[in-house]
């Protein structure tokens, strides 16, 4: 990754019904999330953050029990992006401030 990692750890990205394992990146530019080996989905995720419009804390559901261990991450043109992470309030504050560090001319 040529890009400087701003904050790493591992991360769980919701896939339909499935919870892909792997590891999540923030970058100055991107959230990206790498697959573990043998997942249902093998292929990167990469969030530009220009191109994020919000970013929220929520519970993922284990059965009907709430989990406090999610963040769901809305791009402007409708895609949503839901997580399971670790310190989720830390991931949370770290993606909006680089959103906030972009220069105005990648904002849309």
């Amino acid at each position: 990754m040529a890009e400087d990692i701003v904050k790493k750890g591992t991360a769980n990205l919701w896939h339909g019904i499935h919870a892909v394992k792997g590891r999540l990146f923030l970058t100055a530019t991107r959230l990206i999330h790498d697959p573990a080996m043998m997942q249902v989905k093998k292929t990167r995720t990469e969030i530009m953050l220009e191109d994020v419009e919000t970013v929220s804390i929520v519970n993922n559901m284990l059965g009907k029990i709430p989990i406090p261990n999610g963040i769901r991450v809305q791009t402007r043109d409708g895609e949503e992006f839901q997580f399971v992470v670790n310190r989720r309030k830390d991931w949370v504050r770290k993606i909006e401030r680089m959103i906030e560090e972009l220069p105005d001319t990648a904002v849309k």
